[in-house]
């Protein structure tokens, strides 16, 4: 099977430079399948894949009319559907990530005179949720699905050893009741980590943040 797969925030935001890792455990799946991936760079030709996935994450990235009526797409993500996203099918959601999948594109980038620095996201990071779901329900935040935090993966389901760092993409860190036995599992993976949307101040204490500073 052909597949074709959008990250519609790189084709509609200019400086948009961090990828989307919906559309990257989509690539692994299929590729697993032994079907044939690639990542479109245009919404022209869509009709010559099997499948097509389109993903957004902002809700002002705009998508051309009437690609997402075709019968061969597949489309998804808080920037279609906000807090009432659907998640991946679990055999998907726990695909280790095809970070893989924008090498052509950096170097066609790269060739055009960009500086490969730009990239460190796609190139140097490895990326994942460790917690997902948030209990602060905040009217201006997209994550409103849940009312606690839960385990989501472990980091040996998206830890790349050859990639320096790790982004964590978790909403609410901190909010996981077993917090201190994930931090300990990040501490030994021997990687530097960055807590992607941050972490709750509130719920800071002297204690979290000592083990946080020896991090």
């Amino acid at each position: 099977m052909k597949v074709g797969i959008i990250d519609a925030d790189l084709l509609g935001r200019k400086r948009h430079r961090f990828p989307n890792l919906c559309c990257m455990k989509i690539s692994s799946y299929h590729k697993k399948l032994g079907d044939t991936v690639e990542l479109l760079m245009e919404y022209d030709g869509i009709s010559k894949y099997d499948q097509v996935y389109i993903a957004k994450v902002f809700t002002d990235t705009i998508v051309p009319l009437g690609v997402i009526e075709l019968p061969n797409v597949t489309y998804g993500g808080t920037g279609f559907f906000y807090d009432k996203a659907k998640g991946l099918p679990q055999e998907i959601e726990h695909s280790f990530p095809d970070y893989h999948l924008y090498d052509q594109w950096i170097e066609q980038m790269v060739k055009s005179g960009e500086d490969i620095r730009k990239f460190y996201w796609y190139t140097d990071f490895s990326i994942g949720y460790v917690t997902r779901g948030c209990f602060r329900k905040c009217p201006f935040c997209v994550n409103q699905k849940y009312s606690k935090v839960f385990k989501a993966s472990p980091l040996s389901e998206f830890l790349d050893n050859t990639r320096k760092y790790v982004c964590l993409l978790d909403d609410n860190f901190l909010g996981l009741p077993e917090w201190e036995q994930a931090l300990q599992e990040l501490n030994q993976c021997g990687h530097k980590f960055h807590f992607k949307q941050g972490l709750d101040e509130r719920l800071i204490t002297n204690h979290s943040a000592q083990l946080l500073s020896n991090s």
